[in-house]
């Protein structure tokens, strides 16, 4: 079985900056995916640049903390304060399961509305992940809507809920610091077969991200790990193919026809990573006839990939010139 991953930066929309950061990412090679809400600031400038960029996958990141919801308050009482402004607090049960369901809803709506459909359901602070009330709505609306939802690391048991389509595995983590780069390094060398979403925030800090969030500095840290160009050559070393959610299931699974390597990777200022030899698998007689079907549009989509690689990666680098002029 191959590995795949979705590398996806959540926040899309949140502000000016922060998309700004998502996109030179995803130029550089280092994410294939995002996640959009609707109801911030950065909206209008993200529907504008996502418009450049077709083969970015873009989902809906359902939010219940940051600003303020895109039904009419008044609709959603156990969602806001009374200034209008979503509720913040840690008791989860204060929020009512029918206006949870109608807020999801709008921001679907909302989305549509962009002229983009969005490739899967995520949300923002791990809300489905904590509240397994919020799990079964997303779930129902994944299902209905026949799109993927981000997997929860906690299991909901919910009876006779419809299992929505999922990634095989999810990691949650942060790249600040000097050890961000080995450490996301580390999962790529270490990922499982199957499907792997990572989950990242990149992007840059202006006024209105510092009026909105506490995430600031640790952004910045993760856009310089996420446009390092070490991060889609150890994808291509490894026989990882990276994908987006709306792809998630058409790409069959495959035997990688890459070589085995013991690669020492440079890593600015820590030295070298060495990654593990990743040996060809041996074919049992019963798949030689799948392989061989499969192995000539296998080696199409690398070479697709990789020249899309290297146009992102030209293209990135354009983006930050014009930004260290401005």
């Amino acid at each position: 079985m191959s590995r795949q991953v979705i590398i996806n930066a959540d926040d899309f929309g949140l502000s000016p900056s922060v998309n700004q950061g998502i996109i030179q990412a995803y130029l550089a090679g280092g994410i294939t995916s995002t996640s959009m809400m609707v109801n911030m600031p950065g909206l209008d400038h993200a529907v504008s640049s996502a418009c450049s960029l077709p083969d970015l996958g873009i989902g809906l990141h359902f939010n219940l903390t940051y600003g303020r919801p895109v039904s009419e308050p008044s609709q959603v009482p156990s969602l806001v304060n009374p200034d209008g402004s979503f509720y913040k607090g840690d008791n989860v049960t204060i929020r009512d399961i029918a206006d949870i369901a109608k807020e999801l809803d709008a921001q679907w709506n909302a989305f549509i509305q962009t002229s983009f459909t969005p490739t899967h359901l995520d949300s923002h602070q791990l809300l489905h992940q904590n509240d397994p009330r919020i799990y079964k709505i997303m779930a129902e609306k994944a299902v209905r809507e026949n799109i993927p939802l981000r997997r929860s690391q906690i299991r909901h048991s919910i009876p006779d809920l419809s299992a929505p389509r999922m990634t095989d595995t999810i990691l949650l983590d942060t790249y600040e610091g000097p050890e961000g780069l080995r450490r996301l390094l580390h999962h790529l060398s270490s990922l499982r077969a199957g499907v792997t979403e990572i989950v990242c925030h990149p992007g840059y800090v202006d006024d209105v991200l510092r009026d909105i969030s506490n995430w600031l500095d640790i952004r910045e840290h993760e856009l310089k790990v996420f446009i390092n160009p070490i991060i889609p050559r150890t994808l291509q070393e490894l026989g990882i193919i990276p994908i987006n959610y709306k792809t998630m299931n058409a790409i069959p699974d495959a035997y990688s026809e890459l070589l085995p390597i013991r690669t020492p990777i440079p890593i600015p200022g820590s030295g070298t990573l060495t990654l593990p030899v990743i040996s060809p698998t041996s074919l049992t007689s019963t798949k030689k006839t799948r392989y061989l079907r499969q192995r000539l549009s296998k080696q199409q989509r690398i070479i697709k990939a990789l020249r899309m690689s290297s146009k992102r990666r030209a293209k990135a680098r354009t983006v930050s010139r014009k930004t260290r002029k401005h």
